[in-house]
C-alpha cells in the first residue's frame, strides 16, 4: 500500500557550501542520508512545519527560512512505500545547532548520524541520498539560477 504524505525539508549550508545530512535507519536494514525535516502535521503550512522541524531536529528556534523548491519523491521506509510531496527551505541560522537536547529525538526517529558533506562528496557517494537531485538543486541555488 502506498502512503501519501507532505513534508518540509531543510537545506543547511555552511560557509564552505557543505550541506548537513542525517543518516537514517528504517529498522528494516535500510539506511540513507537525507536533509533534516519531516511530515506536516494537521493544519500546518509547509513553512510552519519547517520552523517546527528546525526546532525539533536542529535545536534552532530562531532560524530564518527561504523557500527554495517543491519536489516529489517515492521511497521505501519501514516496510512501506511512501509518495511524498516536499517543500525545501534554505535555513539561515542565528545560533548553534545540534545540541544535546536534540539527541533524544534523533534516537526516536532513527537518525543515527549527522554529517556535513561537500557537494562533491554527496555526488561521489554510493550511499542513498535524498533528494536524489540535491546537488544539482543546491548548485542551481548557489549560482542564482534557482
Amino acid at each position: 500500500m502506498l502512503e501519501t504524505r507532505t513534508a518540509a525539508r531543510l537545506v543547511l549550508l555552511d560557509a564552505n557550501m557543505r550541506v548537513l545530512l542525517f543518516r537514517h535507519a528504517d529498522g528494516y536494514g535500510r539506511e540513507f542520508w537525507a536533509t533534516p525535516g519531516g511530515g506536516l502535521e494537521a493544519g500546518e503550512t509547509a513553512a510552519q512545519a519547517a520552523r517546527r522541524e528546525a526546532a525539533e531536529e536542529l535545536g534552532a528556534t530562531d532560524a530564518d527560512l527561504v523557500e527554495l523548491w517543491t519536489g516529489h519523491s517515492e521511497f521505501d521506509f519501514a516496510n512501506r512505500r511512501v509518495s511524498q510531496t516536499e517543500t525545501f527551505f534554505l535555513v539561515k541560522l542565528n545560533s548553534e545547532i545540534l545540541g544535546p537536547e536534540v539527541r533524544e529525538l534523533h534516537q526516536l526517529e532513527r537518525i543515527i548520524e549527522a554529517r556535513w558533506w561537500s557537494l562533491d562528496e554527496v555526488d561521489a557517494t554510493r550511499d542513498p541520498v535524498f533528494p536524489v537531485d540535491l546537488v544539482a538543486r543546491v548548485r542551481e541555488h548557489a549560482t542564482g539560477a534557482g
